[in-house]
């Protein structure tokens, strides 16, 4: 008997490619039917002698399939194994296959099976012979498959448009029947939206779905989801990823559940409650309907519901293509259209909110214009839009000292206005405009105020002691008096925080009896805050100086621009160039703010900045600024401010009586010389507060009456003083000099000390080594660095005490020049190349920098070379060179102050710093002996005046 298989390849049998992924066949009777499609049905359902085969077949999508042979040759005679008569009748019918195509009415030729296990055999056959074929219709070819990351959940039976790149159309191919399948995949949460920058297969889900895509004529891509696959191996791991796949099979024990029907029915009830409940939202019902009623099919039934209800949670629908339980599937699906219910009604709720507010706007337009159409007819009332017009007319009308060209500007847009709908936005955008081009002060000037006593009175009145401010405040006036009119100026005043620097500009006001504006442009980054905003923008207003003329009602204010040092800067725009613009004397008498877009006059308005240091004030406009240093208050200033501002300003501020309080002249003092170290007054301010506070709390207990607050009780409401004396030494030890500098909160003292280390020889060494020329420079080392070895000869000198690179530099040339002098001076004296040197600036977490410190770093290393201390009471400061000479230095008022406050009686100061010292307020001065150095020998005389002999050595110096 010829095998079975051999038996088919001889056949040729046209149907034999509808198989496709065919579990074994699933036997149905024992007896068969063999159905030709081609044949008439009543002859095969008349003629009962007649044997049809139909095979019915399970794939692995859970699809039943039914194959109908047109004839299968395969029979066995009644009673007889003959294995030679199947092979002649096999070849026989086979000679007759193209007349039965001809003849479709034909009686199909009877053939009978008598053997149940040979149909089984035939039908595992056929299985094999159709594997081997590898040839699918509805499976792409090896089961590879481009893979297509997705933004969202598929499920079988979904279509719809697809983007799909170059470089993915040039790998899609087609199978053997013509279609082309792809693999669509959702993203992961982390990659989701990222495509097609996604770099591996890593980024999307396990499970997806198998689409076939098809181009339509206008070159648009379209998909449809067939079946449910998982990635099994990964073919190419880089875009476009191509993967084998392999099916997602479905539970088969729960195909007959009854709770599949069950549950389908129940989601498909509770969508149709939900269509009633929302009516505006699902209005597809009837389509719905017609759908949802022929779908058995558990996978298109649960993707016609997703799509139904727009349920887009990648997560939880990922979770439901990946289930394989379709009982378990179902019921996730119905969990989440109930929890989709509170959702919609809240968006049902919004919906119909903003229906009602659309509603009533829309009703309160229609009455609006009804109303307008029976005023016109009754023609006693005027248009609304009419009253806007009129009412600018006339404000137009008022300003008589306007230029042409703005009044030009505005009679052209009060025109637009008149032209434009009312209701619309561009009519409100417009309003606006003409609102503000018609309420500033257009040729509106304060009368001028040339008074100097009332201006001295109220100068003084508000601020104690700032006399180089109230005399050039009083010198202003008399100009303007003798001109007749005051011309806009730039003042900029710079001094530490907490002197008076905003509180002056008040009083400068007052005494002008002008009107005030004050702004901060500390940190500010857009140029549009001084400028303006251009009109095309939503929201776009005027800049700070039109606001400041609106709001005075005046062209010529006093205004304040505070922190001008502090302006921001970044790429977009430069926020100190357009205050250059507006504070210049030659530009803004035509300054064009971007919102006005029409010049204005500037050039009377009174400009004050502020600033605590210059060295952040962009360079051109610090150039067109006149500068006013206010250096800081003295003690004996602070104390009188305390006595005769603050504590008078706080009675009132706290409601205190002057009966309930009391404060000693020795408390004041105390508390300004160790309770406060700033040179300015708020700290103090706020020290005063804090006693009143206090002192109103046993008021309001009634533990007290009366409170005095003398030396002995001041620490029960300030606690422990937190500062000291600023001297560390009554008398100043061997190379210790107090120094003095300066910086943005004003100036201090500056201890520069110095301690030395005898070089100890190395024992090795059996003649002495040659002292190293005083000219020739020493090791310098930094903080960081380590002492020399003991082993080393040379010396080397360690700074530390945070000093910066000038400070450092300035190290090295005084110590250079102390060498060379102390050589002159003493040739005996062999010190500096004996020992190491230590030199060090207390207070190491203060950053120091700068020149000035030089002729103090010389006076300590001559004062450890020659075993001398320097004369007590003395400070110094002065750049020195390395030839000895004494170069000016800056800050001489903050320095003397902070001299004055440490109890020092006696400095020395560069001979150029003369008149800048002479300047000075005689209470500034007072008390202070000054000497004045050329070149650092008048330095030494000064300092060691038991050595002055010395000098008599000097050749050089």
């Amino acid at each position: 008997m010829l095998s079975i298989s051999n038996k088919l390849k001889n056949l040729k049998l046209p149907t034999i490619t509808n198989l496709y992924n065919i579990s074994p066949p699933i036997l149905v009777n024992n007896k068969y039917n063999i159905n030709n499609n081609n044949s008439n049905n009543n002859n095969n359902n008349n003629n009962k002698d007649n044997k049809y085969i139909r095979l019915s077949f399970t794939n692995l999508f859970s699809q039943k399939l039914c194959i109908d042979y047109k004839r299968v040759n395969y029979c066995k005679k009644k009673g007889g194994n003959n294995n030679d008569d199947k092979s002649d009748k096999i070849e026989k019918n086979e000679k007759n296959e193209k007349n039965e195509k001809n003849e479709k009415n034909e009686e199909t030729e009877k053939i009978e099976i008598v053997e149940k296990e040979d149909l089984i055999s035939l039908s595992k056959e056929l299985l094999k012979f159709d594997k081997a074929s590898n040839k699918r219709k509805d499976w792409p070819l090896n089961s590879e498959v481009l893979i297509y990351p997705s933004n969202s959940v598929n499920f079988v039976g979904a279509t719809g448009p697809i983007s799909i790149g170059s470089q993915f159309i040039n790998r899609l191919i087609p199978n053997a029947s013509g279609k082309t399948f792809i693999g669509l995949f959702l993203l992961k949460d982390e990659h989701r939206n990222t495509h097609p920058s996604v770099k591996s297969l890593e980024a999307v889900h396990q499970v997806g779905v198998l689409a076939h895509v098809t181009q339509s004529q206008t070159g648009l891509f379209h998909f449809e989801s067939t079946k449910r696959v998982r990635i099994k191996e990964i073919q190419n791991g880089q875009f476009p990823f191509i993967a084998t796949i392999e099916p997602l099979l479905t539970n088969e024990d729960e195909s007959k559940d009854p709770k599949i029907p069950a549950l389908m029915e129940k989601i498909n009830q509770l969508s149709l409650s939900f269509q009633k409940l929302y009516p505006d939202t699902y209005t597809n019902l009837i389509d719905f309907k017609s759908r949802i009623q022929t779908i058995d099919n558990p996978e298109l039934f649960l993707s016609a519901i997703i799509n139904f209800h727009g349920l887009n949670y990648p997560s939880k629908c990922q979770e439901i293509l990946e289930t394989t339980s379709i009982i378990k599937r179902l019921e996730m699906l119905h969990e989440m259209i109930l929890n989709e219910q509170p959702l919609l009604a809240l968006q049902q709720k919004i919906a119909k909110e903003l229906d009602d507010k659309s509603k009533a706007y829309k009703n309160k337009l229609l009455l609006t214009e009804q109303l307008k159409l029976l005023k016109e007819q009754l023609g006693n009332e005027i248009d609304e839009k009419e009253k806007i017009i009129e009412k600018y007319q006339n404000k137009l009308a008022t300003l008589t000292l306007i230029p042409e060209s703005s009044k030009k500007v505005i009679q052209d847009e009060i025109n637009k206005l008149s032209a434009i709908e009312s209701s619309s936005l561009e009519f409100a955008a417009l309003k606006n405009y003409v609102e503000w081009l018609t309420n500033l002060p257009w040729g509106i000037y304060s009368p001028d105020y040339f008074d100097l006593k009332h201006s001295k009175m109220v100068l003084d009145s508000d601020h104690y002691g700032l006399e180089d401010i109230k005399q050039r405040i009083l010198e202003f006036i008399s100009v303007g008096h003798l001109k007749g009119t005051v011309q806009g100026k730039i003042i900029c005043f710079i001094g530490p925080p907490g002197t008076g620097k905003t509180s002056i500009g008040k009083s400068i006001a007052k005494a002008l009896k002008r009107e005030f504006y004050r702004f901060s442009v500390g940190g500010l980054l857009d140029e549009s805050e001084i400028k303006g905003h251009r009109r095309t923008y939503i929201g776009s207003m005027p800049g700070k100086i039109i606001q400041a003329l609106k709001l005075t009602q005046t062209s010529n204010p006093v205004i304040l621009i505070d922190e001008i040092d502090k302006i921001g800067k970044k790429n977009l725009g430069d926020p100190s160039s357009a205050l250059l613009e507006t504070l210049d004397p030659g530009q803004n008498s035509t300054f064009t703010d971007h919102y006005l877009d029409t010049p204005y006059d500037l050039s009377k308005i009174l400009f004050i900045c502020t600033a605590n240091s210059t060295q952040d004030i962009p360079a051109p406009l610090f150039d067109r600024m006149e500068i006013i240093r206010l250096p800081g208050y003295i003690e004996e200033e602070q104390i009188h401010i305390v006595k005769e501002f603050l504590i008078p300003k706080t009675y009132i501020e706290c409601g205190i009586k002057l009966d309930q309080l009391s404060i000693s002249d020795d408390a004041i003092k105390q508390i300004v010389k160790f309770y406060s170290r700033e040179v300015g007054i708020r700290q103090l301010e706020k020290l005063i507060e804090k006693i009143m506070r206090k002192t109103a709390l046993k008021l309001v207990n009634g533990t007290a009456e009366r409170v005095d607050i003398t030396l002995d009780n001041l620490e029960q409401y300030l606690g422990i003083p937190p500062y000291t004396s600023d001297r560390y030494y009554d008398t100043t030890p061997i190379g210790v000099v107090n120094g003095l500098a300066f910086n943005k909160k004003g100036g201090a003292t500056l201890y520069i000390e110095s301690t030395a280390e005898e070089i100890q020889k190395p024992l090795s060494s059996l003649s002495p080594s040659p002292s190293p020329s005083p000219s020739s420079p020493l090791p310098l080392s930094s903080s960081s660095s380590s002492s020399t070895s003991q082993n080393s000869i040379e010396p080397v000198i360690k700074i530390t005490g945070n000093l910066g690179d000038v400070m450092s530099e300035s190290t090295n040339i005084a110590y250079t020049f102390a060498k060379n002098f102390l050589y002159e001076l003493d040739p005996e004296n062999k010190f500096f190349s004996s020992h190491n040197i230590h030199l060090h600036s207390p207070q190491g977490n203060i950053p120091k920098d700068g020149p000035s410190a030089g002729v103090t770093m010389a006076t300590s290393l001559l004062s450890l070379a020659l075993n001398e201390p320097v004369k007590n009471n003395l400070g110094m400061t002065g750049e020195i060179t390395i030839t000895g000479k004494v170069v000016t230095i800056g800050g001489v008022k903050e320095k003397t102050i902070a001299a004055k406050r440490s109890g020092l009686t006696s400095l020395v100061f560069p001979i150029n710093n003369k008149i800048n010292f002479e300047e000075l307020p005689d209470y500034v001065k007072n008390g202070i002996d000054v000497q004045y150095a050329n070149e650092y020998k008048d330095v030494f005389e000064v300092a060691f005046p038991s050595k002055k002999h010395l000098l008599n050595n000097l050749k050089t110096f």
